[in-house]
């Protein structure tokens, strides 16, 4: 029998581990194209190395809790280039009132702190009480920490967790599509304090995580995420087309699908669209124009990521954590800044020290598009007021992402709903990438797994061997 042919549109990490999935599975029985519009794959994992300093332009790590993902890794030969962050960026900060506030996980040491006013540790203190939510309204994560925690705790500790995660509005996204595990939490257990203690003692001891999720080492590779997609870019040379944007797909009456690049027409068996969910809108829009209108809905927030390096001598606060988020409320013009060289020291020269900085966001797109000497004068600005900054930066790298994070506004459950009730029509046709569920890198390559793995589970007949 003839080989299946397997179209991936996307050569992000997504396309790039679904390519990886389907050689795994399929191995001679089928042939795959990754089709990359730009001219190099990656998607928002790229880098700048540049005078001793590595800079991300995107993520910069995933965390070590996904078992799928480290046998990802280990299976394509990458796990002697794995890079846990330093132990010492374990602190994390929020700026409230010009300081830097430690965020700590041990009661005792919150309930002392003085990030939060004494009505709202107490009131924190009384999740434990707080009756679980009645109905199955979709609600937003700032509503969820208002009812669960406060309106100081869920202003000062929520919304810039949010931030730091999505660029996004926590009054806007819901709770259910981004954290489940809270929602679940809360509807098993009652409260999260009843959770986490349940969990406790489930692990007989072992750290169970926080309420968003299990717990986790931030980790990189060598050289920076990029490492990953220049490692799986070898290994895909000859299924990798670059400067090869899919612009339309059609139905033929055999069930195979006709894809359309700027220079080239083939016919595929199977087409995963590894792609933002807007990019796919527009190379469905012919195709299925009601799936296109739900496509283009999913809303995505702005980034501008400003690197920024700096002799060491010259930064009067201790760099002795990850960094730190900023609350909405406190009017600053940036939504947190990570102490890469704490992190992963080999990211900056002896010496001195790698700032990466976010600015924009849901709530202030209007920022990103300044120009870079704007945007590099407004960081160190902040950063010179916060760290006691005494120097101009060394190094200045700008990185502006249009479109950067998808956005899980409420709603977001009911629209995939709709999505997946068209695709259910399209034997063959599939969604990748972070548009759906899950922004981080585990997340990306646990669905293009998953992907893949029902797509060959329903291949198996046709491609058994005689």
């Amino acid at each position: 029998m003839s080989k299946l042919r397997i179209a991936v549109a996307g050569g992000g990490i997504s396309g790039l581990s679904a390519g990886i999935f389907i050689r795994e599975r399929y191995g001679d029985r089928a042939e795959f194209v990754i089709f990359e519009r730009g001219a190099v794959p990656g998607g928002t994992i790229q880098v700048t190395r540049e005078t001793g300093y590595i800079a991300d332009w995107g993520s910069n790590g995933f965390l070590d809790r996904e078992p799928l993902t480290l046998e990802f890794i280990r299976h394509i030969g990458l796990s002697d280039k794995l890079y846990p962050s330093n132990q010492k960026s374990a602190k994390r900060f929020i700026f409230r009132d010009n300081r830097l506030w430690e965020i700590s996980a041990k009661p005792q040491k919150f309930l002392t702190s003085g990030l939060l006013s004494l009505g709202g540790r107490l009131r924190c203190a009384g999740e434990y009480f707080g009756r679980p939510k009645r109905n199955d309204r979709d609600e937003s994560i700032f509503d969820f920490g208002v009812r669960r925690i406060g309106r100081e705790a869920a202003e000062m500790l929520i919304d810039p967790m949010v931030s730091g995660v999505f660029g996004g509005d926590s009054t806007a996204l819901s709770l259910a599509s981004c954290f489940p595990r809270m929602e679940q939490m809360e509807r098993q257990y009652g409260s999260l304090t009843k959770a986490m203690l349940a969990k406790k003692k489930e692990s007989k001891g072992k750290k169970p995580g926080g309420p968003a999720g299990p717990s986790g080492h931030l980790t990189s590779f060598t050289g920076g995420l990029y490492t990953l997609i220049e490692h799986l870019q070898t290994k895909l040379h000859d299924n990798l087309r670059t400067d090869s944007p899919v612009v339309s797909i059609t139905r033929n009456t055999d069930r195979t699908y006709t894809v359309q690049t700027e220079s080239s027409s083939e016919t595929f068996d199977r087409v995963i669209l590894a792609i933002p969910s807007y990019q796919a809108a527009d190379i469905l829009a012919d195709f299925h124009p009601e799936l296109a209108k739900q496509l283009y809905e999913i809303p995505y927030a702005d980034i501008a990521v400003i690197c920024q390096g700096y002799k060491i001598s010259t930064v009067g606060c201790p760099l002795d954590g990850f960094g730190f988020l900023v609350p909405h409320n406190q009017g600053r013009d940036i939504l947190g800044s990570i102490w890469t060289s704490t992190i992963f020291p080999e990211q900056a020269p002896a010496g001195y020290v790698l700032f990466r900085t976010m600015v924009g966001g849901a709530r202030r797109a209007d920022l990103v598009a300044r120009n870079e000497a704007s945007l590099n004068d407004l960081v160190h600005r902040e950063l010179s007021s916060i760290l006691a900054i005494t120097s101009e930066p060394v190094f200045r790298k700008v990185i502006r992402w249009q479109r950067a994070i998808p956005q899980y506004v409420i709603g977001h459950s009911g629209r995939l709903k709709r999505i997946d009730d068209y695709l259910a029509g399209f034997d063959g046709l599939y969604l990748a990438g972070n548009a759906y569920i899950g922004v981080g890198l585990n997340d990306a390559i646990k669905r293009s797994y998953h992907i893949v793995t029902a797509m060959h589970e329903r291949d198996r007949d046709k491609i058994k061997t005689a």
